[in-house]
């Protein structure tokens, strides 16, 4: 077996495992984290696979663009107001900082 297919085996296990847990987990903050091992876990299964620009892509639009205004981030803000899981003094925080980076954006 080559460290090819080892790898691909152990980043396979590990976005099977974590995709799992985003769907199992109660708490919408560790549903997150583990969202983004998911993310780039598969990040390196295509990059295995000999689709570095599939790989590069996926780092890009999940990766740095959650920085500014990527999907995950978004999904994550909209968790943590639906279901209430932070206080207001943090989730006015939360609010005021996603604010600011959609006028960075503008």
């Amino acid at each position: 077996m080559t460290l090819d297919a080892i790898l691909f085996y152990v980043f396979g296990s590990v976005a099977l495992l974590s995709a799992l847990v985003v769907v199992a987990q109660r708490n919408p903050m560790y549903s997150a984290f583990a969202l983004i091992v998911t993310l780039a876990s598969l990040s390196a299964v295509f990059g295995l696979l000999g689709s570095p620009f599939i790989a590069v892509l996926q780092v890009i639009v999940y990766g740095v663009g959650a920085v500014k205004l990527g999907g995950p981030r978004v999904l994550m803000n909209w968790m943590i107001r639906v279901l209430g899981a932070i206080s207001h003094r943090t989730e006015t925080f939360v609010a005021a900082t996603f604010e600011r980076f959609v006028t960075d954006v503008r």
